[in-house]
């Protein structure tokens, strides 16, 4: 039954469109981290959520050096589980609405291109002598900011696009994505205001996306050039080994 499971699950991530697959990595870092923290618990004696800080980004470029490996895991890491749950509906959601008016590999260009600038505002505000304190957060994890750059181009987008929500009636895309940025905000832990101004890196990521791409020039290609070629790489290996 197990392995029948396992199998079912890799057909669906197969078979699946970018949002399906993002989802599904998302959930499955969230259960390899948390299974990784439980044992790092049970072996360091209470000390909790290292392995979630090993996956996470850290603003100093010397420990980013030990850690290369987190530009690319931190795009699917969350605060905790309320914040991955509220990540993981809301991404389900946005990225449906945003699938309507654009295609999958924006879907998934923007994804990382929001992460990746996002990154690079929280370095560049982590060098300001002001915001480095101890006490402070010195790893975040990038998975809302990715959905906020989603959510900011489709808002931009298609401001007057109205949607259903239950209970309420249709709403603007517009007031939509506001609500729920201010909520994302007001999960997130209050452990250093230079994350929540980092954010700003995936806000102007959709809005240029958006603003690019009407005018014919489309930022997320070199993401769609660079997965065409690992696609390449990993069908000549096949075809190596048959």
């Amino acid at each position: 039954m197990v392995m029948a499971l396992i199998d079912d699950l890799k057909n669906r991530y197969r078979n699946g469109d970018v949002l399906t697959r993002l989802l599904f990595i998302n959930i499955g870092v969230f259960v390899l981290l948390l299974l990784l923290d439980i044992t790092f618990t049970l072996i360091t004696v209470g000390r909790t959520g290292f392995a979630t800080e090993l996956f996470q980004y850290p603003w100093n470029p010397a420990i980013l050096l030990l850690r290369p490996w987190t530009p690319t895991t931190a795009l699917f890491t969350s605060y905790g589980l309320w914040n991955f749950l509220f990540n993981m509906l809301t991404l389900y959601w946005i990225g449906s609405l945003f699938q309507k008016f654009f295609t999958n590999t924006h879907l998934r260009g923007l994804y990382i291109i929001g992460g990746l600038t996002t990154m690079a505002c929280y370095t560049g505000i982590m060098l300001i002598p002001a915001f480095r304190f101890k006490d402070w957060s010195q790893t975040m994890p990038m998975t809302a900011a990715c959905i906020l750059s989603i959510a900011v181009a489709l808002a931009f987008r298609a401001p007057e696009h109205k949607e259903a929500i239950p209970l309420i009636g249709e709403v603007k895309i517009k007031y939509i994505v506001i609500i729920l940025a201010l909520i994302d905000i007001a999960l997130l832990p209050k452990t250093n205001p230079a994350t929540d101004l980092a954010y700003i890196g995936a806000a102007a990521a959709g809005f240029m996306f958006n603003r690019l791409l009407r005018k014919g020039v489309d930022i997320t290609k070199p993401v769609t050039v660079f997965f065409v070629w690992i696609d390449n790489l990993i069908n000549r290996w096949k075809k190596r080994r048959k």
